[in-house]
């Protein structure tokens, strides 16, 4: 106890080296628990399950084709479901779009349709309530669980349980409440589950007879994920899902060549029939923003252990004061390490509020402008993230003060008190000693992570600032879902021609359309097209007469669509109002210009022919080129761009669409939203407004420029914190320099130096390190560069303004951080420095 009173008092003695010393140690922890937390939930944290290494995701494609994947139907799962040799249970689900009625309002909100074993496989029971039972699974059911969120949002009623919960199709039974954090079989959360008897249920177009989703082999939408048996190794089942794979053939004749299963972990961020790449494109990124991190903490241990150096050399007339008066040297070191010790909890507690609040902000910056709950992520601190990161810094801490404890326990009583202690050359800049090593290291690794924020940063603002092929700027967009509330299709396709009359009509609107597809929203669809006339499709074809099939961007849109988007026609026409309420004579099409190069090089693409492929025994369906329309960008990262299809509303009608809205130059966007709003529920109160953006905002706010965003953040983060490690420990550094050659700097003043004398000595050793360590730091990089290189957007990973900048802006943070204590050495008496000892 005595030990511990005597290190805080002898900390508050230097208010100045524990304040820095806690800072490093606080950022250290802090920065790195919620960058590390964020990299592990993006790239790496299990879902919340029992054994969750044991889940898998199973899908399949044509034995003869492994590009060829495609959904599982229901009866597929059932006959899956029956084999145990490689699971214990197999399950199966869907996504769907609900509307939820909220008094006179229906809102849009995304749903899983899953099978009864759903949450068995998975393992995690309801909070509240009970699962789906069999009797749910195949006959029609109005059964729904909650998650954790929605169960909050609707108030959080531990009664809840054998309520009502008003859908557009009518009141279902909330069965159940699922545990917070629960997301199902990836890291989105869902606001609600269906059980599969509700498939029929949901049925959105009143008129037309249902799919016969879990009867009808051939209706194929479910995804299946299992559970391997104990003990079952990797490779152990995907020898036994090819035995399964043998006997699936046999029980499906409509697949006589075959369909071959995989197993892969369970997907993460995706709702598709083949296997997500995501984790594998994120796995490089997600890998290097840790060693990043690392390299961040190691800035912050070379920062500290610098600064332990030199408190340590600035006491050795004190520690031999004590031995001299009869203190043992096992009594030192434990006092020294003690102090350290005592350095590294506080600093720990600090580390944690900041990493509390950092994550907390970084969740919030994920999840802002998302809307739908599907899209959320949860990035509540790790405590094991957190417990690691305390633990290595206080093991640090304590190596680094061990140290100077020893050495200093070793001192040569005699000697040392015959020294001066604040003129001990020996410990000065210029000299090639340990601290200027850890400086030079802690500079070098500082403008690498500098170089890396500042690459994804100029990243992101070209993201923002990129030119789409229109203008972002004058326009919005209202996403409407007719088909959640169950209308017919001659309802919705009055509501969406009302939609365009009404809203054109509006003070201050220049042009309305509508699209199924929107740039920058984060879904498309694409299609293959023929040039017209030519034979059935053909991959082997060498050129397109020859029936060369093209993948293209398809999208379905009403008149004026290109006049609203801002991206005029090169050529033709634009379709009419007629070809957008009904289906013309001859259907019609607008193509891209790239395509119109490829089919027709050096011709008018106007006026000729395209087909989609004839499938089965259905012809090809033909189409005349009416206009040639500029090359659009889709997404951020489609650098080289897919050819676009258009077709007319009216020939191809789509139960949802984006509602186009362009407004005059000086009218007011936002009140023109909120009359847009009013307009639409005029038209009718049950129209769910899935969302409404402006165009930039669509931009913004889509997952492209968001991981732009996130990756200028992660490592601007990074960069922030290693530019404040690099200037305390130079400053920190400098100042004990200062202090401890404030006899030397006395002297000199006395027998003639100026200030500025002073100040250029002492700058100048700082200035020496600096150019050595950020030549160093341009080797480090150049390495970084060329592996940001490919996932940056506008910029390429050895950006001469880039690594012009930086390296000039660091060394000018070294030179500021020199210049301060030079300052005040300054400041110095000449008489009163000749007394200092």
């Amino acid at each position: 106890m005595n030990d511990l009173k005597f290190a805080v008092r002898q900390l508050l003695r230097s208010p100045g080296f524990t304040l820095i010393a806690i800072a490093t140690l606080a950022l250290g922890i802090g920065a790195n628990a919620a960058i590390v937390t964020m990299i592990d939930t993006l790239a790496w944290k299990s879902i919340k399950a029992w054994q969750p290494k044991r889940l898998v995701g199973v899908f399949q494609h044509a034995k003869e084709n492994a590009d060829d994947y495609s959904f599982f139907s229901f009866q597929d799962f059932l006959d899956l479901r029956t084999d145990k040799s490689v699971f214990t249970d197999l399950a199966a689900f869907n996504m769907a779009q609900v509307g939820v009625r909220e008094g006179e309002l229906l809102r849009h909100v995304s749903a899983l349709v899953v099978s009864a074993n759903y949450f068995k496989t998975i393992g995690i029971p309801p909070l509240l309530g009970r699962a789906f039972v069999d009797e749910e699974e195949m006959k029609p059911a109005r059964s729904v669980v909650l998650s954790y969120a929605y169960w909050q949002k609707l108030g959080g009623n531990p009664n809840i349980v054998g309520g009502p919960l008003r859908l557009a199709q009518g009141d279902f039974t909330i069965v159940g409440v699922m545990p917070e954090g629960f997301t199902g079989t990836d890291l989105m959360l869902t606001a609600l589950f269906l059980p599969t008897g509700a498939t029929d249920v949901l049925w959105t177009r009143p008129g037309e007879p249902p799919p016969k989703t879990l009867t009808d082999r051939g209706t194929r939408s479910f995804m299946l994920f299992g559970r391997l048996k104990e003990g079952l190794t990797p490779q152990a089942a995907r020898e036994g899902v090819k035995l399964v794979s043998d006997k699936f053939r046999v029980a499906d004749p409509k697949e006589p060549k075959g369909r071959e299963l995989i197993l892969t972990p369970i997907q993460r961020f995706s709702f598709s029939n083949q296997p997500s790449n995501f984790v594998k494109t994120i796995a490089p990124v997600a890998s290097l923003a840790l060693a990043l991190s690392v390299t961040v903490l190691a800035v912050a241990c070379l920062n500290l252990a610098n600064m332990l150096l030199a408190r340590g050399a600035a006491r050795r007339k004190e520690i031999a004061v004590r031995l001299a008066i009869g203190a043992s040297r096992t009594r030192i070191v434990r006092q020294l390490l003690c102090e350290g010790l005592l350095l590294a909890v506080v600093g720990s507690a600090a580390g944690l509020l900041i990493a509390i609040w950092s994550t907390t902000a970084l969740a919030a910056f994920l999840n802002s402008g998302l809307g739908s709950e599907a899209f959320r992520v949860d990035t509540t601190p790790d405590l094991f993230i957190v417990g690691a990161l305390v633990a290595l810094c206080c093991l640090a801490t304590s190596v680094f003060a061990l140290g100077p404890a020893w050495k200093l326990a070793s001192l040569d009583v005699n000697s040392d008190l015959k020294q001066h202690g604040a003129a001990d050359g020996s410990e000065s800049w210029g000299r090639a000693n340990l601290k200027t090593t850890l400086v030079v290291g802690q500079l070098a690794l500082s403008l690498a992570l500098l170089v890396a924020a500042a690459l994804f940063t100029r990243s992101a603002f070209e993201a923002m600032h990129v030119d789409p092929g229109f203008a972002f700027g004058g326009q919005f967009v209202a996403r409407i879902d007719t088909g959640v509330v169950s209308y017919p299709e001659t309802r919705a396709r009055q509501i969406f021609n009302e939609a365009e009359e009404r809203v054109g009509a509006l003070p201050g609107v220049e042009s309305v359309s509508s699209a199924m597809f929107a740039p920058f929203a984060g879904s498309s669809w694409g299609r293959q097209i023929q040039i017209g006339g030519a034979p059935g499709a053909d991959e082997s074809a060498r050129s397109f007469k020859e029936g060369k099939p093209l993948g293209v961007l398809y999208n379905v849109v009403s008149a004026d669509y290109f006049k609203t988007l801002g991206a005029p026609l090169l050529r033709g026409r634009e379709f009419t109002r007629s070809e957008s309420v009904a289906a013309p004579a001859l259907p019609v099409a607008i193509i891209s210009q790239d395509v119109a190069e490829q089919f027709w090089p050096g011709e008018d693409a106007v006026g000729r022919t395209i087909q989609y492929p004839a499938e089965g025994k259905n012809p090809p369906k033909i189409m005349q080129v009416v206009g040639v329309a500029p090359r659009i960008l889709w997404d951020l990262f489609d650098k080289h761009g897919d050819g676009m299809l258009v077709t007319p509303r009216g020939q191809d009608f789509q139960s949802a669409m984006y509602l186009h809205v362009r407004v005059l130059p000086n009218a007011d966007l936002a009140s023109i939203m909120d009359l847009t709003r009013r307009a639409l529920r005029e038209i009718d109160p049950e129209i769910p407004l899935v969302d409404m953006k402006p165009m930039k905002m669509l931009h913004e706010d889509g997952m492209s420029v968001r991981v732009t965003k996130i990756g200028a953040m992660l490592f601007g983060t990074f960069g922030a914190v290693a530019i404040l490690l690099s200037f305390l420990g130079v400053y920190g550094l400098k100042a004990y320099s200062v202090a401890r050659r404030t006899r030397e700097i006395g002297i000199r003043m006395a027998l003639g130096a100026t200030a500025r004398d002073v100040v250029q000595m002492i700058v100048g050793e700082g200035a020496r390190i600096t150019i050595i360590g950020v030549a160093i730091g341009l080797i480090f990089a150049m390495a970084v560069g060329k592996i940001v290189g490919k996932f940056l957007y506008g910029v390429t990973g050895n950006d001469p303004v880039t690594f012009t900048l930086i390296p000039i802006a660091l060394a000018a943070v070294a030179l500021i951080a020199c210049w301060l204590p030079a300052r005040r050495a300054t400041r110095i008496n000449p008489m009163t420095a000749l007394r200092s000892e």
